[in-house]
């Protein structure tokens, strides 16, 4: 008999294969459907009543009333949710995640997601620590193109950087890099290069999102890309991207065996290497434990290492890591982070909380 020590609330918006759905998730011991809503109103209220650890959201077709669905929801319920849709077209996964949910997943008949595969998206969701949509970041109701904006940037060589910040951050990490990109200016007088795990396909949406809320110009990095201040670099997930010792990013192609995509670890050891005691590297909310073999040479070569404290984070687990390894100077809310860099970069002030 199932003991349902997992309890998932599935809300169903026209998808043909609920019942197979259903006993794909109770062909796991520990898993039980403690409830189906067909409509937002039904879903908010069995929320209420029957506290799921886990909220799934089947859908036959992607809308932007679908986004706001899952907005509405993270902004009533901190409760995980996975998206599952039966449809191949993912235009619509990055507003998914960026609304909240920690994950999409394609249910295709052919092959069909296998039960095992489906068990460990359930577990690795399950007990992640969500907080409410914060609904304050400044979300466009619909995907907005890059504007002009006067360039007040003032262009520094290499040589006149503080330091170049390389970030690195998984579940959680769109919404926590909006938040910290709108607090810094367009003046702040480093490069910036991140490592944000995502589906193939979905970096492009993420730079026009990103780019939407902060004043300084966000691109979707390339091979060839100059390092400069004053510039987000998003890495993509196709293939990983490294800073090579002309301040040019080159490519390194993936390997199936690869779990992580782009990797955080050969983005920020590259860092550390062509930079040293300028390199500054931070690491944010995220499963697993990407990330911390570069933070710890960052650590080696001399340069900064920064966490995003257990509180702010979606999920305590890259940085985590780092943390218990005593491989980061300073663990920080994300409320505070852009204040710290900003203090770091124009004042030189840094308080380590290491020796």
């Amino acid at each position: 008999m199932n003991s349902g020590n997992i309890r998932v609330l599935i809300l169903d918006l026209g998808s043909v294969s609920r019942n197979e759905l259903v006993r794909q998730l109770e062909e796991h011991p520990q898993i039980k459907v403690v409830g189906q809503a067909a409509h937002r109103r039904q879903a908010i209220r069995l929320l209420q009543q029957l506290m799921p650890d886990l909220l799934i959201l089947t859908l036959d077709t992607s809308t932007a009333d679908n986004v706001e669905i899952v907005e509405t929801i993270m902004a009533t319920s901190a409760i995980p949710i996975l998206v599952m849709r039966f449809f191949p077209e993912n235009q619509w996964d990055d507003d998914y995640i960026s609304r909240g949910a920690l994950a999409v997943l394609y249910q295709s008949s052919d092959p069909p997601l296998s039960n095992d595969a489906l068990h460990r998206k359930v577990e690795l969701l399950v007990g992640v620590k969500v907080i409410r949509h914060i609904k304050g970041l400044r979300y466009p109701t619909e995907l907005k193109m890059p504007v002009d904006r006067p360039d007040t940037r003032v262009v520094r060589a290499q040589e006149d950087w503080p330091f170049v910040l390389a970030i690195a951050c998984s579940t959680g990490g769109p919404q926590a890099l909006s938040k910290l990109l709108q607090a810094l200016p367009g003046t702040f007088p480093c490069p910036v290069l991140i490592a944000q795990h995502i589906a193939d396909g979905f970096a492009k949406n993420m730079v026009h999102w990103l780019d939407s809320v902060t004043d300084l110009k966000v691109r979707l990095a390339q091979v060839g890309d100059r390092v400069e201040a004053g510039y987000v670099y998003i890495l993509p997930p196709e293939q990983h991207l490294i800073v090579k010792n002309d301040q040019r990013l080159a490519a390194i192609p993936r390997q199936e065996s690869d779990v992580y995509h782009p990797s955080c670890n050969l983005l920020l050891e590259s860092v550390a290497e062509v930079f040293r005691e300028k390199a500054v590297g931070l690491i944010m909310t995220g499963m697993g434990s990407d990330g911390c073999r570069g933070i710890e040479l960052i650590f080696q070569r001399g340069g900064r290492t920064l966490a995003q404290d257990e509180e702010s984070s979606v999920v305590f687990g890259m940085n985590k890591n780092a943390i218990d390894k005593q491989l980061i100077h300073r663990t920080i809310p994300l409320d505070d982070l852009a204040k710290v860099l900003l203090s770091m970069a124009f004042h030189g002030h840094f308080e380590s909380t290491l020796p």
